[in-house]
């Protein structure tokens, strides 16, 4: 008998088998076709990227404009806020949140893979699976939370969705891993795109803020992927700039210091912002209240906001536009700027799923419009006016808040497609810039990925360095020696090994220290000494390091002391000794992942998730990954004469299958290498280069 549960698990993937025929078929007709083009294959994939993030962002904006209706009444959720009575005000952002925890709860804990940090991780740091079921149960939950006037982005859902399509393409087409990376990385300007009509802002985006780098095998996929979503993003909803028809060129060469000292302003209001954002995500963390309370508890807070001020509701695009057109008094501005520090903040920390983007700019709309209100006012010949100086706010707040001015620059000026913007947009960013990275060193992305426990720190090297743990390659099976250990035993263990410090622990596996050989000698070498010392009385202090700590730390502390080695212990409070961690393995880890090198140490997982381990090779040996070139498809391993002809064992074979589920076989001669298969080989460095090319 098939219980109730076993039936519906089989529905549901009968359900999604038949919806995924056609895209089998469909992907197996483009490997075919380009099935000895390796290039083509993947500038397909790189299109149908866009193609598909730009369709998913036309429909993510059409369910949203269904639903918010639905809620509202009407398209403009403010103006239907502004006519609503005060009960629905109240009600309808709790009614969102009960839907938008019980849609998190539908789709239990794989949704947790997915957002923007994860992404970030996932591209520059290293993996390629982002499930696409995970990120639309992941975007229901945001339609309710921005259908019921949850004051976050639609921006996060939609890029996440595109960035999931791009994961799915590449398992799809079998890409080996570091090209799945780069078509999430496009996947991701495609949503962006999608979001706000900007192909070059989207590009930006994920080479600025993303990967932290203008990395040029980025750059191609980025740029085809956003310029095809932006062209069905027209197509579907129309050309033109977001925020079109507004005067904001600069008046006279007088503005330059208030362009500048605007930008001041906004980058202490970025700081403000991400300051109440990090203690409104602690408030809700203590209070450790269900998801079906928390969530609904934080609507009912935006609700009693929207109260009095109603225009805090949503993303803030219908109000941004308000304060473009003038409509809006300077008094209100004032207090919309903090408000929706409150709003957006009391939204995402209580549970709420959306971007913090849309808002960022708000936030820059509400200062700027004050700032530029009370310079007209008082210099109404030689300042521009109120709107002028809320676009080159609001990109003085995303500069600010992302710690990334170029993207802050060109995102105004494609969202006005105004030239006379780019100086004063240039002016305030640059200097929000300044302001906020010399108050505050992480970004507002970079903060959630510390919360999470993923460290952002330096350059791309220095994170991927950051990734890697003490745990990763320390040294287990090392004796720790009494502390009453004679003298005389003492030198007995360095006669021996080779050993220049031995390690000294009490009874209870405690480390006490280290004793070094040349303080043997030492002591040795006096004319008076007493042979009655025991360990306990030789032993020194020596810098510790835990198993969460990473390489760029060990790093530090070995360079200081200009030790070989340092011991391991759980923590630093108990300093129980776990082992060892050496210069060489450092080093060895180093050339493995910076210098893409596998002469000194090769990086193996025996198990998923157990953590890694590093294999010491013979001399100018590699361990690596390869994809099956062409000439060997559909040959078996026998037929394939890799180690007779080329001395190159096959340890593993990763496949993907129709599915895109990854399995790993175990080779043997008759196994049949496909395309798209990747081999985990070894041998010598200059045989795997040539199989490689």
């Amino acid at each position: 008998m098939v219980g109730p549960m076993a039936r519906r698990r089989l529905s549901r993937y009968t359900i999604l088998r038949v919806f995924g025929i056609p895209v089998r078929i469909f992907v197996r007709r483009i490997r075919a076709l380009f099935a000895h083009n390796e290039n083509a294959l993947y500038f397909t994939a790189v299109c149908l990227v866009g193609l598909l993030g730009g369709l998913a962002g036309a429909g993510f904006r059409w369910v949203l404009a269904l639903l918010t209706g639905a809620a509202w009444g009407g398209g403009d959720m403010v103006l239907a806020a502004l006519d609503a009575a005060w009960y629905e005000r109240l009600l309808i952002p709790v009614a969102g949140g009960a839907l938008a925890a019980a849609a998190l709860l539908l789709a239990g804990r794989r949704v947790t893979r997915g957002g923007f940090p994860e992404i970030m991780d996932l591209v520059a740091l290293g993996g390629s699976m982002i499930r696409l079921t995970a990120a639309l149960r992941r975007s229901l939950s945001s339609l309710m939370t921005l259908a019921s006037g949850g004051a976050v982005g639609r921006e996060g859902p939609m890029s996440q969705i595109a960035a999931a399509l791009g994961s799915r393409v590449g398992r799809s087409f079998r890409f080996p891993e570091d090209r799945i990376r780069i078509l999430v990385a496009a996947g991701m300007a495609a949503g962006f795109a999608a979001a706000y009509n900007t192909p070059i802002a989207a590009t930006v985006f994920v080479l600025e803020v993303i990967i932290g780098s203008f990395n040029v095998l980025f750059l191609g996929p980025a740029v085809v992927a956003a310029a095809i979503s932006t062209i069905v993003t027209r197509f579907i909803a129309g050309a033109g700039p977001i925020y079109p028809g507004v005067s904001h060129g600069m008046v006279s060469p007088w503005e330059i210091g208030p362009y500048l000292v605007l930008g001041f302003l906004a980058g202490l209001g970025a700081v403000l912002f991400q300051f109440v954002l990090e203690g409104m995500y602690a408030t809700w963390q203590r209070a450790r209240l269900p998801v079906l309370v928390r969530t609904p508890l934080g609507g009912l807070a935006l609700g009693a906001l929207a109260l009095a001020w109603p225009w805090v509701l949503g993303n803030g695009y219908e109000t941004i536009n308000m304060v473009l057109a003038g409509q809006l008094a300077i008094g209100l501005l004032a207090v919309l700027f903090f408000a929706k520090i409150l709003a957006t903040s009391v939204t995402l920390a209580s549970g709420g799923s959306g971007g913090v983007f849309t808002p960022t700019m708000f936030l820059g709309a509400m200062l700027g419009g004050v700032f530029g209100a009370l310079l007209h006012g008082a210099f109404p010949e030689q300042m521009g006016t109120a709107p002028a100086y809320a676009l080159a706010g609001m990109g003085g707040l995303i500069a600010g808040t992302t710690h990334a001015p170029f993207l802050a620059i060109i995102l105004i000026f494609e969202l006005t497609q105004s030239y006379e913007i780019v100086l004063p947009a240039m002016l305030t960013s640059i200097a929000a810039y300044w302001t906020a990275r010399a108050i505050r060193r992480t970004s507002i992305y970079e903060e959630e990925l510390r919360r999470r426990g993923m460290s952002w720190e330096g350059s791309a090297q220095e994170r991927l360095m950051r990734s890697l743990a003490v745990r990763d390659i320390m040294v287990g099976d090392v004796t720790l020696h009494p502390e009453n250990l004679p003298l005389e035993r003492i030198v007995e263990i360095f006669q021996g090994s080779r050993e220049l410090q031995i390690y000294v622990g009490d009874s209870d596996g405690r480390l006490l220290g280290i004793i070094e050989l040349h303080e043997v000698k030492r002591i040795l070498g006096e004319e008076e000494f007493t042979p009655l010392l025991i360990a306990a009385d030789l032993v020194t202090d020596i810098p510790v390091v835990t198993p969460d700590d990473s390489l760029v730390e060990v790093n530090e502390k070995l360079w200081l002391r200009d030790m070989g080695q340092l011991p391991v212990v759980d923590t630093e409070e108990n300093r129980r000794f776990l082992g060892i961690v050496t210069r060489r393995d450092v080093l060895g880890a180093f050339d493995r992942e910076i210098l893409k090198r596998n002469a000194l140490l090769a990086k193996v997982r025996a198990v998923e998730g157990a953590g890694f381990d590093y294999l010491e090779l013979p001399a100018e040996t590699q361990m690596a990954k390869v994809v099956v070139p062409a000439a060997l498809v559909g040959k078996s391993l026998l037929e394939a004469r890799l180690r007779e002809e080329r001395g190159i064992n096959v340890l593993a074979i990763e496949r993907v299958d129709a599915a895109g589920r990854r399995h790993r076989v175990a080779p043997a001669a008759d196994t049949v290498l496909l395309r798209g298969d990747v081999m985990v080989v070894i041998g010598a460095e200059r045989a795997v280069e040539s199989l490689r090319r």
